[in-house]
């Protein structure tokens, strides 16, 4: 018994560690938090704002991912954007907290387009949550205490072009494979080794009429040993007032069943400053017979900043 129940926890613990590691903090609303995509997007839409954003995946299933973030993002003189965040992600017994902020410079192309490059620096510590875990025989030793990795540190870079009609973007969020090794001492011996991720994304703005605005766009994330991923959104905005449109998530890799989720986002500009925003996805794989609800939420204030407008913003930066 003692056996399986170590066996189970690891099971558990590499479930948890292959989906961190092939996986960025990544979300239905990424068009509202798009620093969370690359941190040349910092400052990129000319206005300071800070927000939350919650997200209940796989709903009515036991350990399923729950993460939780704010950010602040703001633009400063010279032509720089500086953004941070604190993202906590949580999947059965693991915990990863990470803190980043990226730092951008943002400069004109031509009288319409402009380019932003973009580092970002990184804080991240996992935490293996055995003392938590159900129907374990009192005194066992290998889950009297938590274990974790200690502070890891990592970096990546991305690159933007944008107008007010098109935007481009590629990024590498973790440029270096971390390896993270935790409960040594207690033999469990849980080694998780971080994958490389790259974002490339783009899209453009549709005038439909003077009220109406449509944006589609797209976003691929390749990732070691990962299905290569296409998310495609279509937001249209409504008197920049409410923004809603589908959203549709593929594999791109299994011919038979390239479709993974579908869903929808929704956005509201309560005031000039606070924007709510909330997006529900359907599973369309086997995890269809568990659960079919995954939820989000978020919440901005938004301010202008007292330095000149240099860059105008395209619509895309919600």
């Amino acid at each position: 018994m003692k056996h399986f129940k170590i066996l189970t926890v690891i099971i558990l613990s590499l479930w948890a560690g292959s989906l961190f590691a092939q996986q960025e903090p990544m979300y239905g609303q990424y068009l509202f938090n798009n620093t969370v995509i690359n941190p040349a997007q910092a400052g990129a839409n000319g206005i300071n704002q800070w927000g939350i954003l919650a997200r209940n995946q796989w709903l009515g299933i036991d350990g399923a991912p729950r993460t939780e973030t704010a950010f602040v993002n703001l633009r400063l003189p010279h032509q720089l954007g500086l953004s941070a965040g604190i993202y906590q992600d949580r999947l059965g017994p693991e915990t990863n907290l990470q803190f980043q902020t990226d730092l951008a410079y943002h400069a004109r192309l031509s009288n319409y387009r402009y380019m932003s490059a973009g580092i970002r620096v990184i804080v991240n510590h996992t935490r293996l949550n055995l003392t938590g875990i159900p129907n374990v025989e009192p005194g066992d030793p290998y889950f009297q205490e938590d274990v974790s990795s200690g502070v890891l540190l990592n970096a990546g870079a991305g690159l933007l072009i944008y107008s007010e009609y098109s935007f481009w973007g590629i990024s590498i969020p973790k440029a270096f494979k971390n390896q993270i090794q935790i409960g040594e001492n207690q033999g469990l011996d849980f080694t998780q080794r971080g994958a490389r991720h790259v974002f490339i994304y783009g899209g453009v703005n549709l005038e439909l009429s003077r009220e109406m605005l449509l944006t589609p766009s797209f976003l691929i994330k390749y990732s070691d040993n990962a299905p290569l991923q296409l998310d495609m959104n279509a937001m249209f905005n409504y008197n920049e007032v409410l923004d809603f449109g589908p959203l549709l998530r593929s594999n791109l890799i299994d011919i038979n069943d390239w479709f993974d989720a579908v869903g929808f986002a929704l956005g509201i500009r309560l005031s000039e400053r606070w924007y709510l925003g909330y997006m529900y996805e359907y599973p369309l794989t086997d995890l269809v017979l568990a659960t079919r609800q995954t939820h989000e939420i978020s919440l901005r204030f938004i301010w202008d900043t007292k330095q000149q407008r240099r860059i105008r913003s395209p619509r895309y930066f919600l």
